[in-house]
Parts: C-alpha cells; structure tokens; sequence
C-alpha cells in the first residue's frame, strides 16, 4: 500500500543521486536503503548479544559446548 513520506531536499537529491548510477527508481533505491540499514541494524544487535554472552564466562562455555555436539550432527566432514 503506498504511503507518502517528506524527506529533506538533501535526502531526495541524494536518493536521486544514488537511483540514477545504479539504474533505479527512487523507491526501489529506497526500498534497497531501508533493507540494508535493517540488516545493518540486525548484525549489530547480533554483535552486542554475542559480546555480552562472550561476558558470562560459563555461558560462553556452554554455548561453544553447543555448538560442538550440533556440529557432530553434520555428515558434510566439515
């Protein structure tokens, strides 16, 4: 369902910049933005999760201990 939004007028030129070197539309520009700033977004809070965990010592343990016996699971040999 299309909405509309205001952006500033750096942002649109910018955006138009940014559509015209790869060849695309303004909203499939934009629609590519967004979905990289999530991802961007996701792997940070990914990063925090993994250092805090990395924190708790006995967790950490336990979490490698995991992985281990999931990765035996495997039959790829890797």
């Amino acid at each position: 369902m299309p909405s509309t939004i205001r952006i500033s007028s750096t942002t649109h030129r910018s955006l138009a910049q940014i559509a015209e070197e790869t060849n695309s539309s303004l909203q499939e520009t934009l629609d590519r933005a967004i979905e990289n700033e999530r991802r961007r977004l996701l792997l940070e809070q990914t990063n925090r999760a993994y250092a805090k965990l990395r924190q708790n010592k006995k967790a950490w343990k336990a979490w490698r201990a995991e992985l281990r016996q999931l990765d035996a699971t495997l039959s790829d040999g890797i």
